[in-house]
């Protein structure tokens, strides 16, 4: 509020209010002593248009004086302004920043008080010295030596402001003179004697003396005041008091203040009402101000006239002619306004631009908060500490996983030393300094393989990425492919060789790429199996993940011959192979006996096996919940013949290498042609069951003759069996392999090296795809889980009415996971007379996710290779029904003479024994053999009848291109 009626030509004196409000002065405001000494309410005492800090200042034309009024946050009104609108989210380290730039904001616009006036008014809260004001002194003055140059050059450059006018040669009007303002609260009320008024003065001019000295002795000690005048910040008065004490009494409203900001502190719970106060004490504190006024307008005119007349020059802490004179310099209200607006400019908008002022509030910054600088300074040293406390035994290459193990611990102990505002800020630069050290050539490449094992390879390019989108970013890692450095031993697809193998990242590696690259290995090959894949081009079409149309597709049902001896339409037919090499035709003759035609295939019915798709291919393996139609890329199955059947040898066993000792024989599995449940295993195993059929009861084979001299006769005759050798192999990482007649059940051999085991159990079984081998883990004793990744078979010869058949389907992930399966989905018929190995998939994967082995055991056992593995399918002439056995007809009459009467004359068996005795049999066994010769004469009268049907169609296996 400016005065604008008198002249303003006049030189002027400028009188400055800085420092603190009391809780119990009016409405909480220093600002009421000018507007008593003044008698004019020139300054607002209740209203707060902002936050900010800022000034007021009234032109008193008739004493020739300007008051400024300084409004900060160390006015009580304008602290509970700034709590009430501050935010309920602001955190520890947002307040500090908050309160360090209110303090930097309150240190700028003092200096401009202490720059452009000649008393300084600093305002106390109580009757005592506040020691805080020695630090704030220094830093004002340490601002004023930084910023000096900058103002010299804003004046200098006002042209409104000529040197005429002013000269300011040390950045300020003069070196001002202190004036110190303390409170004296009352809190007797009426209670005070008669004639206390009378001692209250004499204490409180005693007070002030006091006060003098303290304040004299502190400035003196810590060298804010000297006999450099020129080179502090501000003097004091020796001829004149400089300590002025008010008597104050609470009142209504700054009780009610009080009771505020109480009422905050308590957790901001409400603002109570103000308190009602004695009448008596309210009129009695009206006379104490009206004598305090004058007493405070006398105290302060004295200084005033003083500046207005000659001055001050030698104000010095000797206070006569050994102190150093200074320039003394008045001005008139336009040139001090000019002055007032080029610097507060020059404050608040000039830094961003100008170098001295950017550098002057960055030392400012730097010592206005000793607590923050010491925090700052215990970060600074333990930060370097807390890194090598990161480095210490790391590894040459770790995880992500491990770095962030390893940085929350360092976090742990840096926060054991830091303390802080800043602690937030070197947490953030530690953490980026340790990522930055991991990322430096530590970082470890984050694939895990198929067998859940992390490659142990630094960050790097895998082939086949180069020229993506994403390797841009990654041009500079070198280009390697994934090694978790652990070896694995493994057989072939036909289980002739072991072979050392990498730890797989790829479906294709672990299920396709080391079985082909070890079957080149082979001297002899196998003739292979070809499951039909996508041969389509690639870049055409495109791939689609497995689980697109869950539950759509389900397992075939049940089928007639597939062995390719019926009539095939070619136009409803899917060519599954191709015509075999002639560099491998010589092999093919050598195990089949057979010489087929080049230009014929094997096909199956379209109504059994889904027309490929030539536009999509399957990402993945094929599982029920695979959309139908689609083939993969490549299979992970794997079906081969090793050779004839004679070339096995029931004693000796399987002579592959890897096999625990005793463990590579085959089960025998006895089978009866003509017994009535022949048939029933016909229509069960020429389908090969499925989906549907997961715990259907599959027809066990009947057993073996067995020599018996008493009883069941008649039936011996038609027990004629045919054996067919089967087996499940399992593998362990280590290369370990043995044979299981049983779920969790090894094969039993007996010293001469036969089988006491039945197939029949292993036929009717849901074999379990994991169990545990017989070594285990050095390090934690823990077992090693072997996989089931073989099946073989050894089938009869082409004389026998039966033929073998597979349906492999493979549960690996328990009740919750699809059914795996080859490829070709029907049965498959194996040709007669020959050892076939089926190997299964290393790895499943339905297309998005590995199905890895379950941890807990309990889960491990519903992983199952179903019981459809192994049928039989009888065949049959076409367009005739079912052959049966018949017997002779002349012994048929005979026999049934005989076992009618249901005994036998012990002569006549005599004299069969004693006929026989003569060729070395018995009369039994006599009668055994002729029967089987005729049973054998009617097997193969049927075989030809067959061939004969069959003429022209053959059943060729080829290997894959």
């Amino acid at each position: 509020m400016v005065d604008d009626s008198g002249r303003k030509e006049n030189r002027l004196c400028i009188v400055s209010l800085i420092g603190k409000s009391t809780l119990f002065e009016q409405q909480c405001n220093k600002s009421w002593k000018f507007n008593q000494l003044i008698q004019i309410p020139a300054f607002k005492e209740h209203c707060v248009l902002n936050n900010e800090d800022d000034f007021e200042y009234y032109y008193d034309h008739l004493n020739n004086t300007i008051y400024i009024h300084l409004r900060s946050f160390h006015d009580t009104y304008q602290l509970l302004h700034l709590i009430d609108n501050i935010n309920d989210d602001t955190s520890i380290k947002n307040f500090a920043q908050l309160w360090e730039h209110k303090q930097a904001n309150f240190i700028k616009k003092s200096l401009i008080c202490f720059l452009l006036s000649h008393i300084i008014v600093i305002s106390h809260s109580s009757h005592t010295f506040d020691l805080n004001y020695l630090r704030f002194f220094r830093i004002i003055e340490l601002l004023r030596h930084k910023t000096k140059s900058a103002i010299l050059e804003a004046i200098r450059s006002h042209s409104g402001l000529k040197e005429t006018d002013v000269m300011m040669s040390d950045g300020r009007l003069c070196v001002p003179r202190a004036l110190f303002i303390f409170e004296n609260h009352h809190h007797k009320g009426n209670d005070l004697p008669s004639g206390g008024d009378r001692d209250d003065d004499q204490k409180l001019i005693n007070m002030a003396l006091s006060l003098e000295d303290i304040i004299f002795n502190a400035l003196r000690c810590s060298y804010v005041i000297s006999n450099q005048i020129n080179s502090a910040l501000f003097t004091i008065a020796h001829k004149q008091p400089f300590v002025f004490i008010h008597r104050c009494y609470k009142e209504s409203s700054s009780l009610g203040q009080t009771q505020k900001l109480l009422g905050i502190l308590q957790g901001f719970v409400k603002q109570t009402k103000d308190s009602s106060s004695n009448t008596n004490l309210f009129n009695r504190a009206n006379v104490q101000q009206q004598d305090d006024t004058a007493a405070f307008k006398r105290f302060l005119f004295r200084h005033i006239e003083e500046a207005l007349t000659d001055g001050w020059s030698n104000d010095g802490i000797s206070g006569g002619a050994r102190s150093e004179s200074s320039l003394f310099e008045s001005c008139t209200y336009s040139v001090w306004l000019n002055l007032f607006t080029t610097i507060r400019e020059l404050f608040e908008t000039m830094p961003a631009t100008n170098k001295v002022m950017r550098q002057s509030f960055g030392m400012l910054r730097a010592n206005i908060d000793p607590d923050g600088k010491l925090n700052e300074t215990r970060c600074k040293k333990y930060l370097p500490m807390a890194i090598k406390y990161y480095e210490e035994g790391l590894p040459s290459r770790y995880t992500r996983h491990f770095h962030e193990q390893r940085l929350q611990a360092t976090i742990e102990f840096f926060a054991t030393y830091a303390r802080g505002s800043s602690y937030k800020r070197y947490v953030q630069q530690l953490i980026e300094q340790c990522t930055r050290l991991w990322h430096d050539g530590r970082q470890l490449c984050e694939a895990i393989s198929l067998t859940r094992n992390p490659c142990k390879n630094e960050l790097h390019r895998i082939p086949g990425e180069e020229n993506t989108n994403d390797s841009t970013n990654f041009a500079h890692l070198p280009l390697r492919a994934h090694n978790s450095k652990i070896q694995l031993i493994a057989a072939s697809n036909c289980g002739q060789i072991l072979q050392e193998r990498e730890d797989p990242f790829d479906l294709k590696e672990a299920n396709y790429d080391f079985y082909q690259d070890v079957n080149k290995m082979l001297s002899v090959k196998p003739i292979y199996f070809e499951f039909p894949i996508f041969r389509g081009p690639v870049a055409s079409t495109e791939a689609r993940p497995c689980n697109s149309h869950k539950n759509e597709l389900k397992v075939p049902s049940t089928t007639d011959d597939l062995s390719g001896a019926s009539e095939l339409s070619q136009s409803a037919s899917v060519a599954l192979y191709s015509p075999v090499p002639d560099n491998e035709q010589p092999i093919l003759d050598n195990i089949t006996g057979e010489k087929p035609d080049k230009h014929k295939t094997v096909t199956c019915t379209d109504d059994e096996q889904p027309i490929p798709s030539t536009t999509e291919y399957l990402d993945g393996m094929t599982h029920s919940d695979c959309p139908p139609g689609l083939l993969p890329r490549h299979s992970s199955w794997s079906l081969c013949c090793i050779g004839r059947a004679s070339d096995y040898v029931p004693t000796k066993g399987l002579q592959q290498p890897g096999f625990l000792t005793g463990l590579n024989h085959l089960i025998p599995w006895d089978i009866n042609p003509h017994n009535n449940q022949a048939s029933a295993a016909n229509a069960g195993g020429g389908g090969g069951g499925g989906a549907a059929q997961y715990h259907q009861q599959r027809t066990t084979a009947t057993r073996s003759y067995k020599n018996n001299r008493r009883g069941a006769a008649s039936s011996s005759i038609w027990d004629v069996t045919i054996r067919i050798y089967i087996g499940c192999e399992y593998e362990c990482p280590r290369g370990h392999r043995f044979l299981c007649s049983s779920p969790n059940h090894v094969v039993r051999v007996g010293q001469n090296g036969a089988v006491k085991d039945d197939g029949a159990k292993l036929v009717r079984s849901d074999m379990p795809l994991y169990t545990p081998c017989s070594c285990r883990i050095l390090s934690s004793g823990a077992r090693v889980w072997a996989q089931l990744m073989r099946a073989f078979v050894v089938t009869p010869s082409s004389a026998t009415p039966i033929q073998c058949v597979l349906h492999p389907q493979v549960v690996p992930g328990g009740p919750s996971s699809p059914i795996f399966f080859p490829s070709y989905t029907q049965p498959i018929h194996l040709t007669e007379d020959s050892i076939w190995v089926l190997r299964f998939p290393f790895i499943y994967h339905d297309g998005e996710q590995s199905l890895y082995r379950p941890q807990n055991e309990e889960d491990s056992a519903q992983c199952l290779v179903l019981r459809d593995l192994f049928s039989l399918f009888k065949n049959m002439p076409q367009g005739k029904s079912k052959p049966k056995a018949q017997l002779p007809s002349n012994f048929k009459k005979k026999s049934a003479n005989k076992f009618s009467q249901g005994k036998v004359s012990r002569t006549k068996m005599h004299k069969k024994k004693k006929t026989a005795g003569n060729t070395g049999k018995t009369g039994l066994e006599a009668v055994q053999q002729r029967l089987t010769t005729d049973i054998a004469k009617n097997i193969e009268q049927q075989c030809a009848n067959k061939v004969k049907a069959n003429e022209g169609k053959s059943l060729t296996m080829v290997k894959p291109n």
